[in-house]
């Protein structure tokens, strides 16, 4: 009994060091409800039964099977994909990473950091171009295959999976950017 005491001891211990150290930097969740596109910034195509998954460079499995949650809400614009999770016990969608597509404006500072913004902005960035982006196939899912570009904040990123019912659409949208 001691035991599972000191674990759920030690759980709490972890939760209020992360939201002090969060409170200190300024660190707040991002929902997909309250974004909004900038300025010049339109939503091309979105899905909200889609899944991301981000693939590391090293450690990974010889074989490696994705599930199909349907949990996460993609949305694509003319400059970036936003990829919101749905919350646990929520019906809100927690945005987790954005996609930057490199468009005329400058690339966020995020790019330059091996967190990505996640310990600045709530959301991990990363930087990719339309044309490092394939559509795959994975046991008859599609998805779409995103490589992305060399910043600091992908250093330990292979690809990115975004698999959706309308990956080929995905596709076509980004490549038309």
């Amino acid at each position: 009994m001691s035991a599972v005491l000191a674990f759920i001891a030690v759980l709490v211990a972890i939760a209020l060091v992360a939201i002090v150290v969060n409170r200190r930097r300024g660190v707040r969740a991002h929902y997909l409800d309250a974004w909004a596109p900038g300025p010049g910034e339109h939503t091309l195509i979105e899905d909200p039964l889609a899944d991301f998954y981000v693939i590391a460079r090293m450690g990974q499995a010889k074989v490696m099977s994705f599930a199909r949650l349907r949990r996460t809400h993609a949305v694509l614009t003319n400059a970036r994909i936003v990829i919101a999770t749905r919350a646990l016990f929520s019906k809100r969608h927690m945005i987790t990473h954005m996609v930057h597509l490199g468009g005329d404006e400058a690339p966020p500072p995020e790019l330059g950091q091996l967190s990505g913004g996640l310990y600045t902005a709530g959301y991990s960035l990363v930087s990719a171009h339309p044309s490092g982006m394939t559509v795959e196939n994975d046991g008859g899912k599609p998805y779409v295959r995103i490589v992305p570009a060399s910043t600091a904040s992908s250093a330990t990123i292979d690809h990115c999976r975004l698999y959706s019912d309308d990956a080929a659409g995905f596709y076509a949208a980004a490549r038309s950017i």
